[in-house]
Parts: structure tokens; sequence; C-alpha cells
């Protein structure tokens, strides 16, 4: 019985000091567990960061790629605007257009595009695309460059009727002309988001969502030589003819960021034109994305 005993008390002590090791190195496991967690969240994170940044580049890629017409000589009356969403224009003044950001407008030249020639005006032309009765298209070969618009549309065909008769005989490419006014307002999910409004008639479209600022930035060649001289930080009218590309600047939201406030950094992004773009990394960040025309 004696030896039973002291076994027994040997267990309880063994037992007792099992515990006090368990409510010694519990708390420490924990900690460590949740710091693991949290490094993982924080790398998956960044790596989505990365993922959406370059959905996003590659959005504005196929937003504002055709800005200049495919033609041998551009008309020099062609322009794109730039300006501040403090002083939106007229055709967007029903939108609620952020302050903090640019709008441009331009033409989207070639969303339906193709090669024929010219043997009657008008002409038939059999590619399948977007346009409606009324639309505008151009013709453009190295000889002539013509306006046109479309006459009608059929499941088979569209009727396309050029301004004069004197491209009659000539190849070249024909192109859709779709004007279109980009700029920021609040999006469906009550976010800042990306929109696109026709220039003339037509319904809004969002584009993205979770884009917080965006600037343009022309890319001029101003000696006509074919490469970049300038990039200009003003805002104006800028001639397509010596338009090369355009720099955008922009602060994106990640949706469903689900790291602690704590983890956060606070950072600061200097734009190009002297502003300072606060933001929380890494569920916000800064691109910077060159659109080559």
């Amino acid at each position: 019985m004696k030896r039973i005993r002291e076994l027994q008390g040997s267990l309880l002590i063994e037992l007792l000091v099992v515990c006090a090791l368990i409510a010694l190195f519990l708390p420490l496991l924990v900690t460590a567990f949740a710091q693991m967690q949290e490094r993982h969240l924080l790398a998956q994170t960044h790596q989505d960061q990365r993922a959406i940044k370059a959905a996003i580049d590659a959005h504005f890629q196929a937003q504002w790629a055709r800005l200049r017409p495919a033609s041998c000589r551009i008309d020099a009356t062609l322009l794109v605007m730039i300006g501040s969403g403090t002083s939106a224009p007229s055709r967007l003044a029903a939108r609620d257009v952020d302050e903090t950001s640019d709008w441009l407008m331009g033409v989207d030249y070639g969303l339906c595009r193709g090669t024929t020639t010219v043997r009657e005006n008008p002409l038939d032309v059999t590619l399948d695309c977007h346009w409606n009765a009324g639309d505008n298209v151009s013709f453009a070969s190295c000889e002539s460059n013509v306006k046109g618009q479309v006459f009608s549309t059929s499941a088979r065909k569209s009727v396309i009727k050029l301004e004069n008769d004197l491209v009659i005989g000539q190849s070249g490419i024909i192109e859709s002309e779709d004007g279109f006014y980009w700029y920021l307002s609040e999006g469906m999910q009550g976010r800042k988001a990306l929109w696109r409004t026709p220039d003339v008639s037509g319904t809004s479209l969002e584009l993205w969502n979770g884009i917080e600022r965006l600037s343009f930035f022309p890319l001029l060649d101003n000696s006509g030589n074919g490469m970049v001289d300038t990039l200009d930080t003003q805002y104006g009218a800028f001639p397509v003819t010596q338009l090369r590309g355009l720099w955008v600047e922009y602060l994106y939201r990640m949706d469903d960021c689900k790291l602690e406030t704590s983890t956060l950094i606070e950072q600061e992004y200097r734009s190009m034109r002297g502003d300072i773009w606060r933001y929380s990394s890494p569920c916000q960040g800064v691109g910077n994305h060159i659109v080559v025309l």
C-alpha cells in the first residue's frame, strides 16, 4: 500500500509539472502559430497585389492602346484631352467625377478594324463588328484618309458610306471610331471605380472597381522623329500626331484585404505633378504603367 501511495504521489507531481509546462508554453505556441498565420497571409496579400496590378495594367493597355488611328498620314486636328476632376467637362456634368483624379477624352480607333479595297461607295464589309448604323468609321490608305459612317448593318455585312469617292480603287484599312471620356467616380459597390462614358451619347460603363486615384501624362514627340521628347505634366489638348504614349499613375485598393490594421504600413507617394498620395500598404498600392501608341 505504501508503494502504491508513493507511485500515486509521483504521478500527481508529474501531472502537475506537465500542466505547468503546458501553461507556460501554450501561450508561446499560440502566439507563434498566430504570427506564422499572419506572415502567410501577408505573403499571400503581396502575391495577390502583384496579380491585381498586372491585371490593371493589362486593362489600361486594352483601353488606351488605340488612341492613334492606323494611318500613314494622321489628321493634324485630332486631339486627346486631359483635365482635372475639379473641372469636369459638360458631358460629365451628371456624373460625380472624382476631383482628386484626372479625366481623359480621346477616340478609340480600331476596336473593329480590317483591310479592304474600296470598289464602290457605299461599300460592303463583312467584318464582325460591334458598330451600329450611324457610328463613325474611317478609311485610310497611304494616299488618302477619309471619314465615313455605318449606313446599315445585318448579320452578313455592314454598309459603309464614305465622305467622297476619291478613294475608289484604293486598298487600305477601315476602322471604327469610338469617342469616350475616362474618369473616376463612385462605383456600384460604393467605392471609387474607373468609368467610361461615350463622348456624345450613350450609356456609361463601369470598367474597374477599386481605382482610387488616377493621373494621365502624355508622352510627346515634339520633333517629329518618332521618339519621345517630353512627358507633359500640364492639362490641356494634345495633338494625336505627337502622341507616342501615355504614362498612367494610379492608386488602387485590393478587394477583401484581410490583414489586421496593425500590420499595415502607412506610405506616401509623390506623383508627377507633385501631389502626395497617402495609402496603407499592402491593402493599397501605387502603380505606373506606360501605354505605348
